[in-house]
């Protein structure tokens, strides 16, 4: 008889308190109106309600991540935010969100190693995270890859189980989950969310997930309900195993073919009318639902008409006026308000760390910068180079660039003026030739900086724009941005080292140059490094539809790094040729031998300043997702 795997009780258990919690937007919409109730630890509570009734947002009020316009929060009989034990609450995602290179070990010990505390020791870290595989039933595929569309990796249930899994290392004492069984056959989502209550049960955990239309198994294997309606009221709020009792005291009588979970959805939809009762609309089931809550009694008022007050009406410019100050104004500049306080906020809580060196954490200490530096780059190396046949096949594309550049060059050259005595006796149509030379190197220059800054920004973008949702989703549980950015770019070296080189040599192989190869090599390299710090730059701004548009904006903007690198090649490329106006003339362009290094500077100055803005633009853009 094979024994079932648990789990050991989480060291702290909380039980949340919620009272009238309350959301008005700016605009004067409701979308959230006195919602109460207590979730239990070691009990399962299922959130359910049509589109729109505000599961997403209830969990974020509650969280914190939303700050509540009315209503208590109480942890464990105490008024305060459940965002002060940020790092003590595990949030799983609709989708799985994960980098799809690593395995399932890579993934689950990183995520242990970044989370759990500073004084637990680094193989009782490890040994938690085998326990996790072996509860989550993962052995048999921990040391397989995620996978994606692409490459065939583990199946989607077993994916879901990692997604658990991620927080479930961490030892969270509340895990709050957004649709745990979307995409998933009847069979799977019934093994989940029998996980879900085996984790509330057997470790004490309080567990909360948005669930929509679960199977008649899966729903019963919920402890309680919370049941919203349209413009995020209480519907119902308690045990699972009550629900339909309350609705049949209300006239409301769930046929035996079908689902409980199912009807109760079409209730609090508006689809269904108690019976002998066709004047119910769902509001009344609102104040059904507070009379009960008030006195233990479920009734509804009589029969009521609806009345039109004409009294107050307002001209159409009155309400155009009305309505663009709250639909438009009103919320905008309530938006760059909290905005600007989150920033400030942010930024001075990061002086403070920065002064004080060490600021200790009384909830949970996690690892510092230096060692939260220290395992990010060892998951971006793993994430980067241990599929050395893709690591191959991407610096190909470099060498590809680099011949494809170096054809239409094959011609472009340098001739000098004609000698004086020659000019002297040349035809007519030779003249040109005496009065300037045929000067093509400053072309070469223009296409071999566009193709490396092509190339090196569709490379940097690569770097975070295809992970944004696991950024998010790793601050979110708080993650510091400066190890994670610092630790990244530092992976990319060998990168653009190697792809620097590859360029290079296809760069010359129709070239004629003259200057040595080290020379193009580090011009190539310099260009490279800011093209890269480009790509970082749009990434945070724009999504991978648009890297085409936007690359090609930032490769052609001849403010930029391309300038200096045109101007570099041009200086090594006539140095050594031997044209006597080279030496005793001007340079065309008001370019100077003396200005090699300058335009090196330069370069490295404008990749720096990228790679700020690539800081900035990652942690003050899409803050409600970091949160």
């Amino acid at each position: 008889m094979r024994l079932e795997r648990t789990l050991d009780p989480v060291k702290t258990t909380f039980d949340i308190e919620f009272e009238n919690l309350g959301l008005i937007l700016p605009s004067g919409i409701e979308i959230m109106k006195g919602v109460s109730g207590k979730l239990t630890h070691g009990r399962t509570c299922a959130i359910m309600g049509p589109s729109g009734a505000g599961k997403t947002t209830f969990v974020s009020l509650l969280t914190g991540k939303v700050k509540r316009t009315s209503g208590n929060v109480k942890v464990n009989g105490v008024n305060e935010s459940l965002e002060k034990y940020r790092k003590l609450i595990g949030y799983v995602p609709q989708e799985d969100i994960m980098l799809r290179e690593l395995t399932v070990c890579d993934i689950l010990v990183h995520s242990a190693l970044m989370r759990l505390p500073n004084d637990m020791d680094r193989a009782i870290k490890k040994q938690k995270v085998i326990e996790v595989i072996e509860f989550l039933e993962l052995s048999h595929v921990m040391d397989s890859i995620i996978g994606n569309e692409e490459q065939r990796g583990i199946s989607g249930g077993q994916r879901k189980r990692v997604n658990i899994g991620m927080e479930l290392v961490a030892e969270p004492s509340v895990l709050f989950l957004d649709e745990p069984t979307s995409g998933l056959d009847s069979a799977t989502a019934l093994e989940v969310c029998n996980l879900l209550k085996k984790i509330a049960h057997s470790q004490g955990m309080t567990v909360v997930a948005a669930i929509h239309s679960p199977s008649p198994r899966a729903f019963n294997t919920f402890d309680d309900l919370l049941l919203l309606g349209k413009g995020g009221r209480n519907l119902y709020f308690g045990p699972r195993n009550k629900a339909l009792e309350y609705f049949e005291s209300l006239g409301y009588c769930c046929p035996c073919e079908e689902s409980p979970a199912d009807f109760m959805m079409e209730v609090a939809a508006g689809k269904v009318n108690p019976v002998d009762r066709n004047d119910i609309i769902v509001t009344d089931l609102f104040e059904a639902w507070e009379r009960y809550h008030e006195s233990g009694k479920a009734i509804f008022n009589p029969a009521h008409d609806i009345e039109i007050d004409i009294s107050n009406e307002e001209t159409p410019r009155q309400n155009y006026v009305k309505l663009f100050w709250a639909e438009i104004c009103l919320p905008y500049i309530q938006n760059i308000a909290e905005y600007l306080t989150d920033v400030t906020l942010e930024f001075f809580l990061f002086l403070r760390y920065t002064l004080y060196f060490y600021q200790s954490d009384p909830i949970r200490e996690t690892p510092n910068v230096f060692i939260a530096f220290l395992l990010l780059f060892k998951r971006s190396c793993l994430q980067l180079y241990r599929n050395r046949t893709q690591f191959l096949l991407d610096q190909l594309l470099h060498l590809v660039c680099g011949m494809l550049i170096s054809l239409p060059i094959s011609d472009m050259d340098y001739i000098g003026k004609a000698p004086k005595e020659i000019c002297e006796i040349a035809p007519f149509i030779l003249l040109p030739f005496c009065l300037k030379p045929n000067d093509l190197i400053q072309h070469v220059g223009t296409f071999m900086a566009v193709g490396v800054t092509f190339s090196g920004i569709s490379a940097g973008f690569s770097t975070f724009g295809y992970e944004k949702v696991v950024y998010w989703r790793d601050t979110s549980a708080g993650m510091c941005t400066i190890p994670y950015f610092m630790a990244k770019i530092v992976a990319d070296i060998p990168r653009l080292v190697i792809a620097s080189l590859m360029f290079s040599l296809a760069f010359i192989i129709f070239f004629s140059f003259k200057t040595t190869l080290i020379q193009i090599y580090i011009i190539t390299l310099f260009t490279y490094i800011a093209a890269w710090a480009m790509g970082y730059f749009i990434s945070a701004l724009v999504t991978k539809e648009k890297i085409s548009l936007a690359g090609a904006g930032f490769a052609l903007g001849w403010i930029s790094s391309p300038r200096w690198a045109v101007e570099a090649l041009y200086l090594k490329e006539l140095e050594p040729r031997i044209w006597h106006e080279i030496k005793t003339e001007p340079l065309s362009h008001t370019y100077h031998f003396n200005d090699y290094s300058q335009c090196l500077w330069n370069i490295l100055s404008i990749a720096l300043g990228w790679a700020v803005l690539a800081f900035l633009a990652m942690k003050l853009t899409h803050r409600d997702k970091q949160k």
